[in-house]
């Protein structure tokens, strides 16, 4: 069994743990008439972390071709997210554009599937404050002068806990303000100037934005952070501040990627993936754990006591989503034949722009308690030690419901 296939299933088992669980005992009665709907929810969310999954995969690989010496960081769920949200609105060929973009098998999951599924994972993100701060924004801005409908307005809410924003792009520096404006709100002013342009025939622009910043399990202890060398090629090194711990984690070298991997876990039923490929196999990497059988990862990754050291640094990533999503296939949407007529009722609308912003930072913060764990129980044979000081790639996963939060490539953090 592939590693994808794998995660995929496990989703069905991490769903039907945390939707089965709602009620004690004495709710027997209660729980027993909910159950077809809290299966169809878990279902429905099963079914489009899947989806999600794929296309992060697709869009990884378009990223690593297209920018092989350069960091991308993005997060696939944002993006799934607002286009999801747009397709609320899309209709025939656009429609099953977006669908097959973004990886539903639409004879497997139907279209208000999707929309429940997304429904869930909003209504999780949203509600989680547990030793994590996730931030999402995802806004269509229409032109003032289209009359939406009621239904698309409606189900925008429902579904996304979001809105369509009425704005005069004729005015192109307000419209730049007032997108920029709304960014930084709703990113606790974690992202700002999202949009520095706009074109004059501008009718329909979707933003996606999404901030991270988790508390580690085990935090690093900040007196231990020491700055080092981290070699981005054989001709570049740049000093960054390396934070070090000794501790538990599971790991392993996995000999079909040629990659050393770490699970680096924050609370909240998040985990970091540091993934460090043998020095000239990063772009080989990246593709490699596609591929990977479940049975490879298990007899690699292990609980084992090390010494850890990985970069402190922030970093951000922007996509024109235009331009990426085309080379996916998903092109019906942002031409003169697009069929958005859900959205207003006329057909003569297109997505004049998409812009997505990922911002990551990783530092030693961690639980109260910190400042107590930063060194271990020593032994008289050293640990390992893994020292994530060359170009690596990056996965936060939120575990509970097996979902890729983000995904990237860091050549170097310093950028």
């Amino acid at each position: 069994m592939k590693l994808f296939d794998f995660l995929c299933f496990s989703q069905a088992l991490l769903c039907a743990l945390v939707y089965g669980h709602h009620g004690g005992p004495h709710d027997d009665d209660h729980e027993h008439h909910d159950q077809p709907h809290h299966k169809s929810e878990s279902e429905a969310l099963r079914r489009i972390s899947r989806a999600n999954l794929k296309f992060s995969y697709d869009l990884f690989d378009e990223q690593i071709d297209t920018y092989p010496d350069d960091n991308f960081f993005y997060s696939p769920m944002s993006i799934s997210i607002a286009f999801s949200l747009l397709s609320l609105g899309a209709k025939s060929k656009t429609l099953s554009q977006i669908h097959e973009g973004f990886g539903y098998n639409t004879s497997l999951i139907s279209e208000e599937m999707i929309h429940k599924g997304f429904h869930n994972l909003v209504k999780i993100i949203k509600e989680q404050k547990d030793g994590f701060k996730l931030d999402i924004a995802n806004g269509l801005f229409i032109d003032n002068k289209l009359n939406l409908l009621e239904k698309f307005i409606d189900d925008a809410k429902k579904f996304y806990r979001s809105e369509a924003i009425a704005t005069d792009f004729h005015k192109g520096q307000e419209a730049i303000e007032q997108i920029n404006s709304y960014v930084e709100k709703k990113t606790n002013g974690n992202i700002k100037d999202l949009l520095d342009n706009l074109d004059p025939l501008t009718a329909l622009v979707i933003v996606s934005t999404i901030f991270f910043k988790g508390s580690w399990v085990e935090a690093f202890n900040v007196d231990h952070t020491r700055e080092e060398d981290f070699h981005v090629d054989e001709n570049t090194v740049v000093k960054v501040p390396m934070m070090t711990r000794h501790g538990e984690y599971i790991t392993g070298y996995i000999s079909e990627t040629e990659c050393t991997v770490v699970e680096v876990p924050y609370k909240g039923n998040i985990t970091a993936i540091f993934m460090l490929p043998d020095k000239g196999k990063l772009h080989d990497a990246g593709k490699a754990f596609q591929n990977l059988t479940e049975e490879a990862w298990n007899n690699a990754m292990k609980s084992r006591e090390i010494i850890l050291s990985i970069p402190k640094f922030s970093i951000s990533g922007e996509l024109d989503l235009v331009k990426e999503l085309k080379h996916l296939g998903i092109t019906e949407v942002f031409s003169d034949h697009a069929d958005l007529s859900g959205i207003t009722g006329d057909s003569r609308l297109k997505v004049s722009k998409a812009v997505h912003k990922a911002v990551l930072k990783m530092d030693e913060e961690g639980t109260e308690a910190s400042a107590a764990t930063a060194v271990g129980v020593t032994k008289l044979s050293l640990p390992q030690h893994i020292k994530i000081n060359r170009p690596f790639l990056i996965s936060i996963f939120r575990k509970d419901i097996s979902l890729e939060v983000f995904s990237g490539k860091i050549v170097n953090p310093t950028k």
